[in-house]
């Protein structure tokens, strides 16, 4: 319960993350163009949802990476363990 705990707090961070990235960048861009920083505020909200799923995407894609690593580890130990295993068998005759 503590892990989905956790994880429900990341995904809000990385959602809020990446409104204000989003937001952030809609306003950047109308200083650029020397508007108003929240002129045409519709594109600040398509900005900042495309920034938060952006950002979820990202945390999801990470926790995916992360399960597929420790998936490689474990087979990997569990080779070195059988090949150890063959070594020392050889060793000992």
């Amino acid at each position: 319960a503590r892990q989905n705990d956790t994880r429900m707090v990341a995904t809000a961070f990385h959602a809020v993350l990446g409104a204000f990235t989003g937001a952030g960048c809609a306003a950047f861009a109308n200083g650029l163009r020397k508007l108003p920083a929240f002129s045409q505020p519709w594109t600040h909200a398509v900005a900042a949802g495309v920034g938060a799923a952006a950002f979820m995407y990202n945390a999801d894609m990470e926790d995916s990476l992360r399960g597929d690593v420790e998936a490689l580890r474990a087979a990997r130990k569990a080779q070195n363990a059988d090949y150890m295993s063959d070594v020392r068998a050889k060793r000992s005759t």
